[in-house]
């Protein structure tokens, strides 16, 4: 997969200059994309894992840190 961004340097560059939203949602969706391989999750599967689970999970658990330090001053 390296290997292949390295290939396509100049073309996600000035994709990336001309486009700049198109680009960033590119990028987040190939580091899904890679995330899914490497686990061997599949694409939908890392992004339900961290859209659906882990993201609200940490929302909570840092509401959850935060109210528990202002009840302790």
């Amino acid at each position: 997969m390296y290997e292949q961004l390295l290939a396509y340097h100049d073309t996600i560059r000035e994709f990336a200059m001309n486009e700049p939203i198109n680009a960033l949602f590119a990028a987040c969706v190939l580091i899904l994309e890679v995330i899914g391989e490497w686990t061997g999750m599949g694409y939908q599967l890392a992004n339900i894992v961290i859209f659906i689970v882990l993201q609200p999970a940490l929302i909570l658990l840092f509401l959850y840190l935060w109210l528990r330090e202002k009840r302790r001053r």
